[in-house]
């Protein structure tokens, strides 16, 4: 991956990541179903906006609408409600954690699907430290066991497998732009969520506090439009198993939000997880593979 890749890989894992701080915010105001809703048709919204200012148009009605149908039902309406029922069960820091196992479906069924990426035992370590750096991180913030919280972490690692298809699904629609893609995923996840949402949520008070409100709305835009759009374009440029690295950084900036914003104190294992992290990202996207020598 190039230096621009990993710029905008950073920048987007920030953005996913400050998801959890969000949605740990307001779900406990708004039911999980009501704010995957609320979450994924605001960002629709937003995104038919920017369609319409750069003068892109979705595809007519017809066989087009199918990837994104798949696209719509595999990265946003069961992942979307996955972690927001999950966030019910479990803390942020778990979520993230859970989260980085979205590399390691990815690296077993890349190979079955594709020959762009081979798995190899640089991949399989980097995987490995990668993972127990994301432990090493966020561990120190995890409260009570994993067995007491079964339901929580099952349905959230059903999220992460569900992204780790969609990003690979994703690469193969080579005929799809990454901005209509984005804005035609979150749009057939609305035609989804929304009526589900009607259908067995009751109705929320529209006079929710502002914080609550700006939690919404953050996670819709700042947490899903923006960062989606840029995921399908490293999928897009960088390949699903390298895209994959941002199950590593997610947490890591989600660890570094809540800091700052809850005055929560960095343990040093953290800073320990977060090098174990950029070196197995490192190996597992091939980076610090050693390179085949030419022959003269």
């Amino acid at each position: 991956m190039s230096a621009k890749h990993w710029a905008i890989l950073l920048l987007t894992a920030t953005l996913f990541g400050s998801s959890f701080l969000f949605l740990n915010i307001a779900v406990a105001v708004i039911p999980p179903l009501t704010l995957s809703a609320l979450r994924v048709g605001i960002a629709a919204v937003f995104m038919g906006g920017v369609l319409l200012a750069t003068g892109n148009r979705l595809p007519a009605l017809g066989r087009q609408w199918g990837p994104l149908l798949v696209l719509g039902i595999l990265t946003a309406a069961i992942p979307y409600f996955a972690i927001a029922w999950g966030q019910t069960r479990i803390s942020s820091s778990l979520g993230g954690i859970l989260f980085a196992t979205i590399p390691i479906f990815t690296i077993v069924i890349v190979p079955f699907v594709t020959r762009d990426t081979e798995l190899n035992l640089s991949r399989i370590i980097g995987v490995a430290i990668a993972f127990a750096g994301v432990l090493a991180a966020v561990g120190p913030s995890v409260s009570g066991g994993l067995a007491e919280q079964l339901a929580g972490a099952l349905v959230t690692l059903l999220a992460a497998f569900c992204y780790a298809i969609g990003n690979i699904y994703a690469r193969r629609q080579t005929g799809i732009s990454p901005l209509v893609m984005t804005a035609g995923q979150l749009i057939m996840g609305s035609v989804i969520l929304v009526p589900l949402a009607v259908g067995f949520d009751p109705a929320i008070s529209l006079k929710m506090s502002p914080l609550i409100w700006a939690c919404v709305l953050a996670v819709a835009i700042a947490s899903t439009a923006a960062p989606v759009l840029l995921m399908f374009w490293l999928v897009r440029n960088a390949g699903p198993a390298n895209t994959s690295n941002l199950a590593f950084f997610i947490p890591i900036a989600a660890v570094v939000l809540g800091t700052f914003v809850m005055q929560d104190a960095i343990a040093g294992s953290t800073w320990i997880g977060f090098a174990m992290i950029l070196l197995g990202a490192l190996l597992a996207t091939g980076t610090l593979a050693p390179r085949k020598s030419q022959p003269a």
